[in-house]
């Protein structure tokens, strides 16, 4: 019985996840008609062409991450869906606009922001409508429930320090293959000094922590679960959905900057969820039990 619930949970999503990416590109298209008629400037990147298939592409990517956060978190779809539209707004709008400001010279901030404003909304939405929770267990514990400040605090400020950490490991790791592209006026691209890349990453990071917290406190599965989601739904985010409609950008520098993104995320996710989330009693006391 397990097996077929898995197996139609599955199937399910084959229709759902392309159904909430058409709606996000139906919200895309309608968010371009009201910019435009605002008349607010767009970046105007170097090279960069807009390509239909290639924003769908964007847009199935950003939906698998959004439906499997969906699948894992409790509460009514009201709820769910405010906490999917904050994590889906901050880590994919937010996030990506400090990066184009401090990474990039074309970047249009307030347009930007206005603009994901609808599509964001309309795919947390119907992700939280479409796709209901795996599990019907508890959520997991947390480390801040029924625990006082001094037990957590140091446990919030590793979780805040740690992606900067991870963000200068992976970076320093991929930055001899991609340097040629930041040094080349071809690309709009930039290299900030060393205090303005670490104050918007410490931003950034804080900013994750925001919107993870509401997943990491709602979670009804298992910690695995989570961490892999979690990670998906960073990788999507963070970057790799937007590879595919970055025209403008060499092959090279887009599949570098992918992987670098997925193992940033998947480590950082781990952090997050190591950090922050404890196992259940039943986990732990699973070990007990094997050897009796």
């Amino acid at each position: 019985m397990q097996h077929e619930h898995q197996q139609s949970s599955i199937n399910a999503l084959l229709w759902k996840i392309p159904a909430i990416a058409a709606l996000y590109f139906v919200g895309i298209m309608i968010a371009g008609a009201i910019v435009t008629a605002l008349g607010l400037p767009f970046p105007e990147v170097p090279g960069q062409t807009w390509v239909p298939i290639l924003g769908f592409l964007t847009a199935v990517t950003l939906s698998i991450g959004i439906a499997l956060l969906a699948g894992g978190l409790a509460g009514t779809p009201l709820k769910r869906g405010s906490i999917l539209l904050a994590f889906f707004y901050i880590a994919f709008v937010i996030n990506n606009q400090i990066e184009a400001t401090v990474y990039t010279t074309t970047a249009e901030v307030p347009t930007m922001l206005l603009f994901f404003v609808l599509p964001c909304l309309i795919a947390a939405a119907a992700a939280a409508f479409l796709i209901r929770p795996c599990g019907k267990g508890n959520v997991l514990p947390t480390v801040f429930a029924d625990c006082p400040i001094s037990a957590w605090w140091w446990r919030l400020l590793l979780a805040w320090i740690s992606f900067p950490f991870i963000y200068y490991f992976f970076g320093a790791l991929i930055y001899p293959l991609v340097a040629d592209a930041y040094s080349s006026p071809d690309f709009g691209l930039r290299v900030p000094g060393p205090l303005v890349v670490i104050g918007a990453v410490s931003l950034r990071s804080f900013l994750f922590l925001v919107a993870a917290i509401p997943i990491l406190a709602n979670w009804q599965g298992s910690r695995r679960g989570l961490v892999l989601s979690l990670a998906v739904a960073l990788s999507a985010m963070v970057g790799v959905a937007g590879m595919f409609e970055s025209t403008w950008m060499p092959k090279h520098l887009k599949i570098v900057h992918s992987l670098e993104i997925i193992a940033d995320s998947l480590v950082h996710a781990w952090v997050l969820v190591a950090l922050l989330v404890r196992k259940p009693k039943t986990e732990l006391a699973e070990p007990e039990s094997s050897n009796q």
